[in-house]
């Protein structure tokens, strides 16, 4: 077999590999006639990868969910428990594997093989290690290949701050606060301004079963970073559990305020109203629509606006809708690249929204057409439109 070599950076590829290890791109002769038509991960391909392995992908999924709470040591069902660092939104906190696109599963097994032929290359490894935990996101059996990797750059570099960081977030996410605890505390010995870390590092006191040193780190991240939504909003649930609502309600007044996003202020009013006794609306009642709407919104644009807000990814994106007619209308997202997406992930997305429509047509019956357009709140870029 010929030695080939990427024609985008000019590395020497590996046997077998369909994309380039160092910066991405297709490789010419994988087998498949049909290359160039897929999910390339050229410069602008890679920009994609970044969006749902490198960096997008735990903002998208990874924030707070009050919706369904975590709940701590010896709490009860009902009770909420602080959540990670980052902003609410909504969906759950279980999470069904979702297979990930064939060209990236493709693109982490080449960076894999590529860094086990350079064990001393810290900077890849870090790099694996953080694509692996991205990847975990979607797929959790890739969260044991994250762990590997990060554990193999901090044997090399023990005050890797970024492999400490790493390993923690996997230790929280498997509830494992023993093990959380002094992996936080080390990495915040190196970077002490980081609230996000310092927050989840009070949650893992919280578990822990030290609420006093909890409310103390939480009060301590908000005295280096007031505007910080997460401390507050873990500061209140935490005060919740010590049973002074009192206070509780002032931080989460204080979150409110900080909130940016429709679906976020929402469900800190359903907790605030839960902490006054009034109770959030009923499971299924529509969302009350807002104060310039001038008509109410039938059952079937409340069943729409629910499960599209509830997305895990395109959720925390949405800015609000807009309906010209029973079944049809717009909603207006921002920051959500979705004309990156390669076609099977947009197929695959669409998909799911398309099935939602049809489930919400099905349960509310509605005159004339059913459609939803994505529009982009900036340009106003309709970026899909989709119908059962």
């Amino acid at each position: 077999m010929s030695v080939r070599f990427c024609a985008q950076c000019g590395t020497k590829a590996l046997a077998g590999a369909k994309f380039c290890t160092e910066c991405g791109a297709a490789l010419a002769g994988d087998g498949s006639a049909s290359a160039a038509s897929r999910w390339q991960v050229t410069t602008a391909g890679s920009a994609v990868l970044a969006v749902f392995l490198a960096a997008g992908l735990a903002i998208w999924t990874q924030i707070l969910s009050p919706a369904s709470p975590r709940p701590g040591p010896g709490a009860g069902a009902a009770r909420p428990a602080a959540a990670r660092a980052g902003a609410p939104s909504p969906g759950g906190e279980a999470k069904a594997r979702v297979p990930l696109p064939a060209e990236v599963v493709s693109f982490i097994a080449d960076l894999a093989a590529k860094a086990k032929a350079k064990p001393d290359d810290v900077d890849m490894w870090l790099k694996l290690a953080q694509v692996d935990a991205r990847a975990a996101q979607l797929d959790p059996a890739y969260q044991a290949d994250a762990l590997a990797a990060f554990q193999h750059v901090l044997d090399r570099d023990p005050k890797n701050a970024d492999a400490l960081r790493g390993v923690a977030n996997i230790h929280y996410d498997r509830d494992d606060h023993a093990k959380a605890i002094p992996l936080f505390e080390r990495y915040l010995a190196l970077r002490p301004d980081d609230p996000s870390a310092r927050t989840d590092l009070a949650t893992m006191y919280l578990y822990d079963g030290d609420p006093a040193r909890a409310i103390a780190t939480y009060k301590d991240v908000i005295k280096r970073t007031p505007s910080f939504l997460q401390a507050h909003y873990n500061l209140a649930v935490t005060y919740h559990g010590q049973g002074d609502d009192r206070a509780a309600l002032g931080e989460l007044e204080i979150a409110r305020g900080l909130a940016s996003e429709d679906g976020v202020r929402k469900q800190i009013d359903d907790m605030i109203a839960t902490l006054r006794g009034e109770g959030p609306a009923p499971e299924g009642t529509p969302p009350a629509p807002p104060a310039d709407s001038g008509s109410a919104r039938t059952l079937f644009q409340g069943a729409v606006e629910e499960a599209f807000r509830t997305h895990p990814i395109m959720g925390p994106r949405i800015v609000r809708f807009e309906w010209t007619a029973p079944g049809t209308g717009r909603v207006l997202v921002q920051n959500f690249p979705m004309e990156g997406m390669p076609p099977a992930v947009r197929e695959k997305f669409t998909g799911r929204l398309a099935n939602e429509l049809r489930s919400a047509a099905g349960a509310h019956p509605v005159d004339g057409p059913v459609r939803v357009e994505i529009a982009d709140l900036a340009t106003g870029t309709v970026m899909a439109t989709v119908a059962p």
